[in-house]
């Protein structure tokens, strides 16, 4: 009897560590994909603003409120770098873009710099300004089509048992859109 209460003490000594490794890898994973999902929602919404404003002055800031609004459970915008709006080339690539970075402080706005002309007062796009709403193209046209625009977030996942030898990883999430066509003139963008 006292034989057999070592033998489960040992081979509890063997699996209980693989049990334990199997189970935090599990939860870390999961929250891990948690993060991909909600930024990956995120930027899906965020295009489909860019597809529908198009090259109107208050496109930046509707794609990043809408980037914003699509972030679900706990995913938020402090774990994110930045987020990139760009024209994307024939294979999906960045061809040029604007960069905003979240303002801590959000103040005028929570993105640094601020597009939104309500609050600034005038137009200010991405650093760099590559890619502002007056050059993107809506007007149909069968030989060069319209642009396909992009959405490009890069953000940090904390990693939370630290099990896996990991404490932050850098990851991006990317999606783009065809920009629809304006059909009857539509707002003049001012850049």
């Amino acid at each position: 009897m006292h034989r057999e209460r070592g033998a489960v003490m040992v081979e509890m000594a063997v699996v209980m560590p693989i049990f334990v490794l199997l189970i935090f890898g599990m939860l870390e994973f999961g929250l891990a994909f948690k993060d991909k999902l909600a930024m990956t929602h995120a930027v899906t919404r965020a295009s489909r603003d860019a597809a529908v404003f198009g090259n109107e002055d208050i496109a930046d800031i509707e794609i990043l409120r809408a980037f914003e609004d699509g972030l679900v459970g706990a995913a938020s915008i402090d774990s994110v770098v930045h987020v990139d709006i760009f024209k994307a080339d024939s294979d999906g690539s960045p061809m040029v873009w604007d960069r905003y970075l979240p303002d801590a402080d959000g103040v005028p706005c929570d993105w640094d710099p601020c597009p939104d002309p309500a609050i600034v007062g005038s137009v200010v796009y991405g650093n760099p300004a590559d890619y502002p709403p007056c050059i993107r193209d809506t007007a149909f046209d069968p030989t060069d089509g319209l642009d396909t625009i992009g959405i490009q977030v890069e953000y940090t996942h904390t990693w939370v048992t630290g099990v896996l030898g990991f404490s932050t990883s850098t990851w991006h999430e990317t999606t783009r859109a065809r920009i629809e066509p304006t059909r009857f003139g539509g707002e003049n963008p001012s850049c």
